[in-house]
């Protein structure tokens, strides 16, 4: 059985106490086979795509939606920044980071009790202890005593990211316009934090890593839900773990929509949606915009 020290609760490097052992042992960990990550964001953007392709789906590149048309209370369609008007009775925000713009677009900011916001994140690339090779041996780590989590990156090395912990400042930034490059700052926090758990961690002398945006919302757990506006729904919300989600969101979505448009009352008793593969029923009121904050939720990109 694996020992852990324990670290908590996480520090940055310039707080005097960074590093000090709290005095307390975890026996053993908790381990998920079934659990993975997208290595390859891009590739698996482009085999959904692909996927939709083949159901009908088509795309629109480089077009910014400048109208959600309404009627009343009642979905017509959007309007392009080319003037072109695209008729639809019903309009899906799935819109990431820019989410809650499209919200205010669709005039539904004051009626989504959950909001969403723009926060930006970085994650660092480091190699690893010699002799260890994180393709062949490694695993994705939650390691919330230290604030990080980890796993391996393509090239034999590894990737580590903050998992928000308190100590941790959040940058809620326009997603228009950010700051893209890798700061210092942070890349010490997150590289340091994982050479406490990985003593032997080489350290490298500049900064490598990626910087890109979550959709947050208020604890954390996405909004997969109607509107008030008619027509109008929202998956959003979504942080940084639920792309790994998406075909599952897509089928609720779906249910959700045509159980909906068919005049099933969605706020008066929020739809069950069964995974059709585990038989496992979820009651979607968890993810509708007007819930109570979950007071349990991770806070965190992991979900």
């Amino acid at each position: 059985m694996a020992i852990f020290i324990l670290f908590t609760p996480p520090r940055r490097p310039e707080d005097p106490e960074f590093g000090a052992a709290s005095g307390h042992w975890l026996e053993g960990a908790c381990y998920t086979p079934e659990s993975g990550y997208v290595g390859d964001p891009r590739l698996a953007t482009q085999n959904i795509e692909c996927a939709a392709a083949a159901k009908g789906a088509t795309f629109r590149y480089s077009a910014r939606v400048t109208e959600i048309r309404q009627d009343g209370d009642k979905v017509l369609g959007i309007t392009l920044d080319t003037g072109e008007k695209i008729d639809a009775p019903v309009a899906v925000n799935a819109g990431g980071p820019h989410s809650f713009m499209i919200t205010e677009m669709a005039g539904q900011s004051n009626n989504n009790k959950i909001k969403t916001r723009a926060l930006r994140h970085e994650v660092h690339v480091v190699p690893p202890p010699e002799g260890f090779k994180p393709e062949e041996q490694g695993y994705h780590t939650n390691d919330a005593d230290i604030g990080a989590y980890f796993r391996p990156e393509s090239g034999n090395m590894i990737l580590t990211g903050s998992v928000d912990p308190d100590c941790d400042p959040k940058e809620w930034v326009d997603p228009d316009s950010f700051d893209r490059e890798v700061s210092e700052r942070q890349w010490k926090a997150q590289v340091y934090r994982l050479a406490i758990r990985i003593p032997k961690l080489p350290i490298p002398n500049q900064p490598t890593g990626l910087v890109d945006l979550y959709d947050v919302s208020n604890d954390w757990i996405p909004i997969y839900d109607k509107s008030d506006l008619k027509g109008y729904y929202q998956a959003i919300g979504t942080s940084g773990n639920q792309f790994k989600t998406a075909p599952v969101a897509g089928e609720l979505m779906t249910e959700l929509i045509e159980q909906v448009e068919n005049g099933y009352d969605h706020d008066s008793s929020p739809l069950q949606f069964t995974l059709r593969h585990i038989g496992i029923t979820i009651d979607t009121g968890v993810f509708h915009r007007n819930r109570e904050i979950h007071a349990k939720s991770s806070f965190s990109v992991i979900g």
